[in-house]
């Protein structure tokens, strides 16, 4: 799965960009990618999300800003080949979740 795909899809499924807090519409990715490719896609950002929540940032970071970019960097050591923009709106959908 491509960077842009999986790019595209992460945003579409967490409303980053367009929405002013997270979502996670399985729907939407679905629709957009169709019903084959859409579950498919929808796996792999799953994955990546529950890998991203093993963070404990959340329980150190003494503020959002830091909680973010430790998430973030824990999720790049363990993960290296994400693309930005999947780190960037899992980062958004935590420190949200986690405010």
């Amino acid at each position: 799965m491509d960077a842009e795909t999986l790019s595209q899809a992460m945003a579409i499924w967490t409303g980053w960009g367009s929405r002013s807090f997270p979502t996670r519409d399985d729907d939407a990715v679905v629709r957009a990618f169709g019903a084959t490719a859409g579950l498919d896609v929808l796996r792999r950002l799953k994955a990546y999300e529950a890998e991203f929540y093993t963070s404990t940032a959340h329980t150190t970071a003494p503020d959002l800003a830091t909680m973010g970019e430790q998430a973030a960097a824990d999720f790049r050591r363990r993960q290296p080949d994400a693309p930005e923009a999947v780190v960037d709106a899992l980062t958004w959908c935590y420190t949200f979740d986690w405010k």
